[in-house]
């Protein structure tokens, strides 16, 4: 009779009920294809109580789409349950609601079950990113389930009943694994763009690696992976990322669509459009609204004007423009059918919610063979260039061996030519360095002869020590006339120095040298050989007390400076009583044709001379 009963209850419940009560059975462990009903609290202070006596005359299907509205709306499903079974979940499938709360009566009392975006994940009663709720429901009897949902982003989603057991044992290909499928496919080709900027820098690559970066973030914020992280409180200002995408986009196109070429009155306007956008990003930092609307808004014009831009461009004659227009128009449905679900127009589907990330995927990878194709046309050209003057560089190549024939055997002549010269001009050198240092002879004979007139003084000496120091440069040369830049001083000075000691045959004259192996020029030689010279005689002529005559030369050189030092051992000179004299006279004219010289004279236990001069070219031989 009990039985008798409940199947008579259960036909009238069936046979009054509302068409859009959504009923439960065995059969089906997922219900998402039902009717919901729903009113809009403009006032947001309605409490369930109230809701439970209003009318809900609104009827769509589970899958809504309600545009923007600042207000709280209530969503009604009556539901009968015929199963077995009392415990179900009752997901939202969206993440961004602030408030998202649940009601349903149970032994006559209302229960609330309260959840949101800014509930962290572990403290919510089902750990999923999705706001969703458990909830009971008695068998073989109606009930009536009240959402009650607010947030700041349009009102859309789908509401999808899953029997409990089902729901945590499904392993489905539900939303989150596309998103992860998307975001890999997007990190890949961010990586790949990356490298290209590090190998070409130009401007494009970065311009298109800025676009995809901001697009992994805009994919980020649109999952609800955020939640995962316990990140979500930053979902309103992660939302710039799709103005900064929208302004890397507008750059990318400038460059890729040479739009400075082809229609340069639009590119000064384009480039400033990018930096609203830009600026539309900054401000979210600070406000969502109003500026998420503006966003969408320019984000649907930026689309308007790109397409029929690049299709123009075309016509111009930039034909890899086709693939861009492929590309955006590819982006451009799907966009549109997701700006006309949030605006409330189409209806909530996989189509209209994930159609836009399915079309930013595939516009993304578009672009990346057309950064790749122009990798490859830049490689192409460049191989281009290098045949073309390979071949340009074998035409040449007989031109240039005839003329580099031509040019030896000029060379060769001008070289012979310059070698008699040379020649010529060795036997010239010579005959006048022979004939100048025979009349220096010839001046030192006569004077010899004069001497011999006054043995009883020295009145010539001095002029002929003068005339031997002057004439042994020319013996010198005359040894060696393929170098009259630079002399040898070693061996030169100690020549001179030796002719002036062997002058003296009546005194023992000691000298201790200590000159390096080195060149100096042919004037400074010649100064040096006649300041040399007088020190030297009047060491001689000043100590000529002494049995044995000691007298220390030094030469150094320390950068470009050359050190000339003189001393002997004797009782000196007195400088004063030699002032007015040919000598000193001879060694002040002769150290000022040395460049930056400066000389003194000093007495203590002898005489020293110190000089010092800059040596431009200084070559020393190892």
């Amino acid at each position: 009779m009990l039985k008798v009963i409940t199947v008579f209850h259960l036909f009238f419940i069936i046979l009054f009920a509302n068409n859009s009560t959504l009923i439960i059975n065995n059969k089906i462990p997922i219900y998402d294809d039902f009717e919901i009903s729903y009113i809009k609290d403009y006032s947001k202070n309605l409490t369930i109580e109230d809701i439970e006596k209003k009318e809900f005359n609104n009827f769509i299907k589970n899958g809504f789409s309600l545009g923007y509205s600042n207000n709280t709306t209530w969503i009604k499903i009556d539901i009968l349950n015929k199963s077995d079974k009392e415990n179900f979940i009752l997901t939202l499938n969206e993440t961004f609601y602030e408030k998202a709360n649940l009601y349903y009566k149970k032994d006559g009392k209302w229960i609330k079950k309260e959840n949101g975006l800014l509930t962290y994940i572990d403290k919510r009663e089902v750990s999923y990113n999705k706001l969703s709720f458990i909830f009971d429901l008695i068998q073989n009897e109606s009930s009536t389930i009240y959402l009650e949902i607010y947030g700041k982003y349009s009102y859309f989603g789908k509401i999808i009943i899953y029997d409990d057991t089902y729901f945590k044992q499904k392993n489905f290909f539900d939303s989150n694994n596309f998103y992860i499928f998307i975001l890999g496919i997007t990190s890949v080709i961010l990586f790949f763009t990356i490298g290209l900027c590090l190998t070409l820098k130009e401007k494009i690559y970065y311009y298109y690696a800025g676009y995809i970066f901001f697009n992994i973030i805009f994919l980020i914020k649109i999952s609800g992976i955020l939640t995962y992280l316990d990140l979500q409180k930053y979902i309103y200002v992660l939302n710039m990322s799709g103005a900064y995408l929208g302004a890397f986009l507008i750059l990318f196109s400038i460059e890729y669509l040479e739009i400075k070429t082809y229609l340069k009155k639009y590119y000064s306007a384009l480039r400033l459009s990018s930096l609203l956008y830009f600026f539309i990003g900054f401000m979210f930092f600070f406000q969502y609204e109003p500026w998420n609307r503006i966003l969408n808004s320019a984000s649907l014009l930026i689309s308007l004007v790109l397409l029929p831009l690049s299709i123009y461009i075309y016509y111009k004659g930039n034909k890899k423009s086709i693939y861009y227009t492929f590309a955006q128009v590819i982006f451009f449905i799907f966009a549109i059918l997701f700006i006309l679900m949030i605006a409330g127009i189409l209806e909530y589907n996989n189509y209209t919610r994930y159609g836009i990330a399915i079309g930013s995927t595939l516009e993304n990878l578009i672009f990346l063979i057309l950064i790749i194709k122009r990798y490859d046309d830049l490689k192409e050209s460049q191989l281009k260039a290098q045949n073309e003057l390979l071949t340009i560089k074998n035409s040449q190549e007989e031109i240039l061996k005839k003329e580099v024939e031509t040019r030896t055997k000029e060379l060769i002549i001008a070289n012979n030519r310059l070698s008699d010269l040379v020649e010529e001009r060795e036997l010239l050198l010579k005959e006048i360095l022979h004939r100048v240092k025979n009349n220096f002879h010839m001046i030192i004979g006569m004077l010899w002869f004069e001497e011999q007139k006054h043995k009883d003084t020295n009145i010539f000496s001095d002029l002929t020590n003068r005339l031997k120091s002057m004439s042994k440069i020319h013996e010198y040369l005359l040894k060696d006339s393929s170098n009259i830049k630079d002399i040898d001083v070693r061996s030169y000075f100690k020549e001179v120095i030796q002719t002036i000691v062997d002058t003296y045959t009546n005194k023992k004259v000691n000298i201790i040298y200590s000159i390096p192996d080195l060149q100096i020029k042919f004037d400074n030689a010649i100064s040096l050989t006649i300041i040399i010279n007088e020190i030297v005689n009047n060491c001689i002529k000043h100590n000529d007390n002494l049995d044995n005559i000691k007298i220390f030369i030094t030469l150094e050189k320390n950068d470009e400076i050359v050190h000339l030092q003189i001393r002997d051992k004797g009782k000196g000179f007195d400088i004063k009583q030699i002032k007015e004299g040919l000598g000193l006279k001879l060694i002040k004219d002769y150290a000022k044709k040395l460049k930056n010289s400066t000389y003194n004279f000093s007495i203590d236990e002898g005489m020293l001379f110190n000089l010092e001069y800059k040596e431009e070219i200084w070559n020393i031989n190892f």
